[in-house]
Order: structure tokens, then C-alpha cells, then sequence
């Protein structure tokens, strides 16, 4: 783990002070503790005690009784899946792999996921996240170098700092199209990264956020207008080519960050539908049956290609508000 991602967790550690080091929450229940969060209705899964980290498949509850009394389960605390241990003399708590845990499943109560949540849980392959959480806090995965992939809810808004630092393992990464927010060094590290997909929501992009992604090979930016993001935001990312809107290629070129994309292509406007129950992919993005527009990349030749489920065929396509349906021949369209 790098010297910011341990500063970080240093800053943490003093902030939530020594009485939080050997808690280990106010109950227990089946293996997994939990603190009663202000509203005494609902509680955080925390960690269990030091050196006794969670391991094996872990299924989280949605809810919980203890003492004759029913909590809903809406949080994921501090260093909950992470292994504690006490530095050898001294009061102070370290954070090492954990190596035992391999699966998590999350209810669809789970809010909010807090800083260094599941830290360094190298065995952990994947995570589906439930459409009912919001946030990932700071060094949320950060560490998880096995985290091949991730499940994100549409629903989903902001993404913390250092959130999954180090994932080397994630091949390809489409951020929900609800979240504005990227923290700084948010995906920094991640090697193993060769696609990318940034929403229209998006406005803000911290410093480093994909610094040392040097396996990125394409970034698709949906977004509506070009932003200055943090400072090396893409350091390190030089072989990746960007596509965006046809008429924000030029501003891109000229935008502090963004200009590390030497390679650049456009994305056309288009509005799909695929029948009655059916959805289709395109950049990235799958789009269902409801009549949706969209920005489609190009391929080199010009053309857009389109993915539609299996068994399902293309019933609408219009190009700045034609309708150009029939030209569309084995899923490709001809922009020019």
C-alpha cells in the first residue's frame, strides 16, 4: 500500500481515536457485530475484534435482533472487513491483509459504505453492490488487488478518494450514471484497467483519480460539457483514446488534464429502442426497451455498432432526430 493511502489511514485512525480501537461493537449476532447507529433503529456492521478478522463467504443481513429489539442494517463501518491487530508495543491499531474473506453479499438496506470498509481484503474476486447504496466512502476497496469486478447501482452518487486504489484486477469500468462526484486517487493504480466509461453527471474529477491506470485503452466521456478536472487526473493514461461528443473534441484538446488524450474520436446523438422487453449496449452503456437517447461512439470507420440482447432486433434508430432505421444493416449504422 502506497505512502498516501497509509497517511490517509493514519489521519483516520487519530480522528476516530483510541476508544474506537478495541470496540468491537455494542452486540453480536451470528459471527458479525454491530454498533447502534443515533436513530436506535438501524446499525453498523463493524469489526469483530483484533486479529479476528471476518473470513470465508460472508452473507449480511438486513436486518437484525438482539435484546427483543429489530435493527434495519444500512451501513458498512470503519475497517469492518478489514483485519485489525495492535502494533507490538503500542496502542496503536495496524491494518494488515486480510486473506480470509472471499465473498460479501449486501442486503438492500446498505446505504452507505464507510472509510476502508472492506481495506485490503486481497481474496475478495467480486462485490455486487444493492441499488440502495449511495455512497462509497475513502479507501473503501482500496487494496482488494484480486477485485476483478464490481457491480455499481444506478443509483449510486459520489465515489470517495482512494475508494479502490490498487484494484489492479478490474478489466473494465462503466461509472453509474448517477454519480457526480470522483474523489482524488479514486481508482489510482489500477493496471489492469483497459476501458472506461465516464456519465454526463459527472462535474467533478479529483486530483490523480486515474493516475497509473497504464493499461487504459479507451475513455468514453458522456459528458455534456467539458470541466477542468484535478491535477494528474489521468497521469500515466497516454496510450488510451477518448471519445466524446463531436463538438466538444476541440475543447477537450485545450483542457487543463484532458489533454493527455492525444488520441481523440467522436460520438454522434442518437435515440434507440429495442422492442418490448429488450435493451441494447452501446459505449458502454446498456439502454432497455423504453425509448432512450443517447451519445454512441464511432468506430474508426465512422460507423456505430449496437448490441442488442439476444433474440432482440433494433425496432427504432434516429440520428439527430432522424430516423435513420433503415440504414441500420447487421447493427451498424453509417454516420458518414
Amino acid at each position: 500500500m502506497g505512502k498516501m493511502v497509509r497517511f490517509l489511514l493514519t489521519a483516520v485512525v487519530m480522528l476516530f481515536g483510541v476508544s474506537r480501537m478495541y470496540a468491537n461493537g455494542d452486540f453480536v449476532v451470528d459471527g458479525l457485530a454491530y454498533e447502534v447507529n443515533d436513530d436506535g433503529v438501524s446499525v453498523t456492521l463493524v469489526w469483530k475484534d483484533m486479529d479476528e478478522p471476518y473470513t470465508g463467504d460472508v452473507v449480511v443481513p438486513a436486518s437484525v435482533t438482539y435484546d427483543d429489539i429489530t435493527y434495519t442494517v444500512n451501513q458498512i463501518g470503519y475497517l469492518a472487513f478489514s483485519h485489525v491487530t495492535r502494533q507490538v508495543n503500542s496502542s496503536w491499531m495496524v491494518i494488515k491483509e486480510n486473506t480470509g474473506v472471499t465473498s460479501v453479499t449486501l442486503p438492500n438496506t446498505i446505504t452507505s459504505i464507510y472509510n476502508a470498509g472492506f481495506l485490503e481484503c486481497v481474496n475478495l474476486t467480486s462485490i455486487t453492490l444493492p441499488s440502495s447504496v449511495l455512497t462509497i466512502g475513502p479507501s473503501a476497496f482500496s487494496g482488494c488487488k484480486n477485485l476483478a469486478e464490481v457491480v455499481f447501482p444506478d443509483e449510486l452518487y459520489s465515489i470517495g478518494s482512494y475508494a479502490f486504489s490498487g484494484c489492479s484486477s478490474l478489466p473494465d469500468l462503466v461509472i453509474p450514471k448517477g454519480v457526480a462526484s470522483i474523489g482524488s486517487y479514486a481508482f489510482n493504480g489500477c493496471t489492469g484497467l483497459k476501458s472506461l466509461v465516464i456519465p454526463e453527471a459527472v462535474t467533478k474529477i479529483g486530483s490523480n483519480a486515474f493516475k497509473g491506470c497504464t493499461g487504459l485503452e479507451s475513455v468514453y466521456a458522456y459528458v455534456s460539457d467539458v470541466f477542468v478536472t484535478g491535477e494528474k487526473a489521468f497521469l500515466g493514461c497516454d496510450n488510451a483514446v477518448l471519445y466524446a461528443r463531436d463538438e466538444l473534441l476541440d475543447a477537450f484538446s485545450v483542457t487543463d488534464n484532458w489533454t493527455v488524450f492525444t488520441q481523440r474520436q467522436g460520438m454522434v446523438a442518437l435515440t434507440v429502442a429495442c422492442g418490448n422487453g429488450g435493451s441494447v449496449q452501446m459505449g458502454g452503456f446498456t439502454y432497455t426497451a423504453t425509448i432512450e437517447s443517447a451519445f454512441a461512439s464511432k468506430e474508426a470507420d465512422g460507423d456505430v455498432v449496437f448490441t442488442p440482447d439476444e433474440g432482440w432486433e433494433l425496432s427504432m434508430v434516429k440520428l439527430n432526430g432522424e430516423d435513420v432505421t433503415a440504414q441500420v444493416t447487421d447493427n451498424r449504422l453509417t454516420t458518414g
